[in-house]
């Protein structure tokens, strides 16, 4: 895991809201800041898996955009863990039931997450987040097609 955490920004989430959707909602601002920021853990930030597990299980249950909800979350999560050292091993195939365990509460956002991430060797630098968002994106079709259903 890197040194430094990066996070991504209520205009990430935003952006990738749009790549999820590939269109434009609006959105309640305070909402927005608080679910983006559940990124971050009280005291030091410096754990990535309860962190991510925080906006995992947080993200969604506010719902701060009209559309696109849980698809936002699932590449956002993606997205940070990528820009912090990890590589995902979960199949689009797979993503749905992965997410909907953890939105329902019958698995633990932490163990799930552990699940599916391996540390990048050699990790020193955050990659591009839109070409992150962008490339899985184009991994999990499916998935983002049926959570956007939800």
């Amino acid at each position: 895991m890197t040194a430094q955490m990066h996070y991504l920004t209520v205009q990430d989430i935003l952006w990738i809201n749009l790549q999820v959707t590939e269109k434009v909602h609006h959105y309640n601002f305070a909402k927005l800041e608080e679910a983006t920021y559940y990124q971050y853990s009280y005291g030091e930030s410096g754990s990535l898996i309860p962190q991510t597990a925080r906006f995992l299980t947080g993200f969604p249950r506010l719902q701060p955009i009209d559309a696109g909800n849980d698809a936002t979350t699932f590449v956002g999560l993606l997205t940070f863990l990528k820009l912090n050292g990890m590589e995902i091993d979960l199949k689009d195939s797979q993503a749905v039931a992965w997410y909907e365990s953890v939105k329902s509460k019958q698995a633990d956002a932490q163990t799930a997450i552990k699940s599916i991430v391996q540390p990048v060797s050699g990790h020193d630098h955050a990659p591009e987040i839109r070409k992150t968002v962008r490339d899985l994106v184009g991994d999990f079709p499916c998935t983002i097609l049926a959570l956007n259903k939800l």
